[in-house]
């Protein structure tokens, strides 16, 4: 793994171990069941990619410390397809991204206009599935931004080495999650936007997961998640725009 991805991911670690047994300050876990529909199944090339229908079970974990914190999401896909040609599209996708925040480790106060905190970070992707093993590991900054009505909004810009792809790429990512109550319900809208520049010969992508939900309990959530992928999976004119139903459960 070249050096340049392995050094702030290394670093943003020890900002953390800094911490010692230190509890930490917020750690909230989530598990959310999706199903969705129309779904970009083929290529424009003409092969097949996904099932055009399908659900998707997601584990997610945010955790937070004095400096800095982490993120780590599984998505596993395609779990209600019984074939074995619908099973050759099943997946495993999943994240880990870790953050150290620079101002707390250095003693400085780096929050300029609407930025709260800067952060070295890294992250992990990790992909499996019947034709792809790889990982991908990624590296850079990243910021929190204060918004109205927003209980976080962050923005990161990674250097990204994919190991199936030929060269590099960068990825932009801006996260977010802005509760509101309507009609004395509790709701939030949440998600995120990942940009990633053309890599190889895989073409420029957008993907984006905006999710509207109504937060029936302290632990139940009732939504609906849009998902708008341009160039899936990298594919030059493979794009996919799809509501999916979502229920989630947060411990």
């Amino acid at each position: 793994m070249p050096i340049k991805t392995t050094a702030p991911l290394a670093l943003a670690a020890a900002l953390f171990a800094a911490q010692g047994a230190s509890a930490a300050v917020y750690s909230t876990t989530k598990v959310e069941a999706l199903y969705g529909w129309d779904y970009e199944d083929t290529a424009d090339a003409g092969f097949g990619i996904d099932n055009a229908e399908h659900a998707i079970f997601t584990v997610a974990n945010a955790t937070g410390w004095t400096y800095g914190d982490s993120f780590f999401f599984a998505d596993f896909t395609n779990l209600d397809q019984g074939s074995a040609s619908e099973q050759d599209h099943g997946s495993t996708h999943a994240e880990w991204n870790l953050r150290g925040n620079i101002g707390k480790a250095t003693g400085l106060d780096l929050s300029v206009g609407p930025l709260t905190g800067l952060y070295l970070t890294g992250q992990l992707d990790i992909d499996r599935n019947a034709s792809v093993r790889k990982t991908t590991h990624m590296a850079g900054l990243s910021a929190d931004v204060a918004m109205p009505g927003f209980d976080f909004f962050k923005v990161y810009a990674l250097y990204r080495d994919d190991e199936t792809a030929e060269g590099s790429a960068m990825q932009y990512t801006a996260a977010w999650n802005a509760p509101f109550r309507l009609g004395g319900a509790d709701f939030s809208f949440e998600g995120f936007i990942d940009v990633i520049t053309e890599e190889g010969d895989l073409a420029t992508q957008v993907l984006t997961q905006p999710q509207l939900v109504w937060h029936a309990t302290e632990h139940l959530g009732v939504g609906l998640e849009y998902q708008y992928w341009e160039n899936k999976f990298g594919l030059e004119h493979t794009d996919e725009s799809l509501p999916q139903a979502m229920i989630r459960w947060t411990f």
